[in-house]
C-alpha cells in the first residue's frame, strides 16, 4: 500500500519538530507558530538539516537544537542572500556591458546575430549553429516581451526584428550571459579574462558558480549551507583564505559559501575597486558568531581569514 502523505497544522508541524528532538520555548509557543506560517515547514527543515543526526530511515534527530536557533539562522541567510545578490548583480550587468562593448565594436550593431563571426573556430559547424537558432529564438521572445522602450524604435532593429547588440545584452539571463562568454573566440574573451584578471577557465567556472548562486538567492533557498557541484576554481589571490586539503599532492579548496564569496569580491574589485562590503561582512559574521568552528565548516580557514580577503 501506497503511503499517502497528510496535510499537517501549524500546531501539528512545531509538534513534530518537538518529537524529533527540537528544543522549543513554552513561552514563545505563539510565536513559533507564527514562524512556521511565515516561512514554511520545510524551509525551517533545510536550516536544521545541518545540525542534525539522521537514522537508517533518514529521519532527523534534532538532538537539543533549538527552534530559535533556526528561525534565527533563516533570517540570517535571507540577509546574506539579498546582500551577495546586490554584488551578484552588479556583475551580471558589468558582464553584459562588456560583452555588448566587445561585440559591437569588432562587429557592429548586428555582427552577433552570426556566431562564426565571434566565436571559437574549433566549435563544430553544426553545434554552433543549433546554439545560434535557439538563442535567436529565445531573443525573440524576451524582446516581445519586454518593456525597453528602445525596442520600440525601428532604427534599433532589424529587418527580422532583433535588437542591437547593445540592447541585446539588457535581455540577457546570467546562464545566457556565461553560454556566451563560453562560445567566444580566445581573442574576444582575452578582453574579459583582462578586465578580471584571470583565465578564460577560471571566468568560465566563476559565471557558472554565481549563476547557481543567483537562482539560489532568488528562490529563496539556504545559501549558507551550499556544497556546490560546479567546479568553480578558487581564485589565486584568495587561496591563502580558505579551508583546503591535501590529497596525494593535489590541492583541493572548499567548494562551501567562503568560496562564492571570494569570487564575488575579487570580481567586483576589478569592477569597482572602493566597493563597499560592510553588509556582507556584517550578515556573515552574526552567523559565525553563533556557532564555534562555523568559520571552518563554512570554507575559511579563520576568522582572520575571512577579513584579510577585503583588505585591498
Amino acid at each position: 500500500m501506497v503511503h499517502s502523505p497528510k496535510q499537517l497544522t501549524y500546531e501539528e508541524q512545531l509538534n513534530l519538530f518537538a518529537k524529533r528532538g527540537m528544543k522549543l520555548n513554552p513561552d514563545m509557543r505563539e510565536k513559533n507558530l507564527n514562524a512556521i506560517e511565515a516561512i514554511g515547514y520545510y524551509t525551517l527543515k533545510q536550516f536544521a538539516y545541518p545540525f542534525a543526526y539522521r537514522d537508517g530511515y533518514n529521519t532527523p534527530d534534532y538532538d537539543g537544537l533549538s527552534f530559535d536557533f533556526v528561525v534565527k539562522r533563516y533570517y540570517q541567510d535571507k540577509n546574506l542572500r539579498i546582500n551577495l545578490l546586490h554584488a551578484i548583480e552588479d556583475i551580471e550587468v558589468s558582464m553584459n556591458s562588456l560583452i555588448s562593448h566587445v561585440l559591437g565594436n569588432k562587429y557592429g550593431p548586428f555582427g552577433y546575430l552570426e556566431f562564426s563571426n565571434w566565436a571559437d573556430s574549433s566549435i563544430s559547424t553544426y553545434s554552433l549553429e543549433e546554439k545560434q537558432f535557439y538563442f535567436k529564438k529565445s531573443l525573440l521572445r524576451q524582446a516581445y516581451n519586454s518593456n525597453i522602450l528602445d525596442l520600440d524604435y525601428r532604427e534599433n532593429l532589424n529587418s527580422d526584428n532583433f535588437p542591437t547588440v547593445w540592447l541585446m545584452t539588457n535581455l540577457l539571463t546570467f546562464e545566457t550571459t556565461s553560454s556566451l562568454i563560453r562560445l567566444m573566440s580566445a581573442d574576444n574573451v582575452r578582453h574579459f579574462t583582462d578586465y578580471f584578471h584571470c583565465s578564460r577557465d577560471e571566468l568560465i567556472s566563476w559565471l557558472e558558480c554565481l549563476n547557481f548562486v543567483r537562482n539560489i538567492c532568488c528562490h529563496n533557498s539556504n545559501l549558507l549551507d551550499i556544497t556546490l557541484s560546479t567546479d568553480a576554481l578558487a581564485p589565486k589571490d584568495y587561496q591563502q583564505y580558505l579551508w583546503f586539503k591535501n590529497i596525494n599532492g593535489t590541492t583541493s579548496y572548499t567548494n562551501k559559501i567562503a568560496l562564492v564569496i571570494v569570487i564575488v569580491v575579487h570580481m567586483m574589485y576589478a569592477i569597482n575597486p572602493k566597493y563597499r562590503f560592510d553588509n556582507i561582512k556584517r550578515s556573515f559574521t552574526s552567523i559565525t558568531r553563533d556557532i564555534d568552528g562555523s568559520i571552518e565548516k563554512l570554507g575559511f580557514k579563520d576568522m582572520d581569514s575571512f577579513y584579510n580577503i577585503f583588505r585591498k
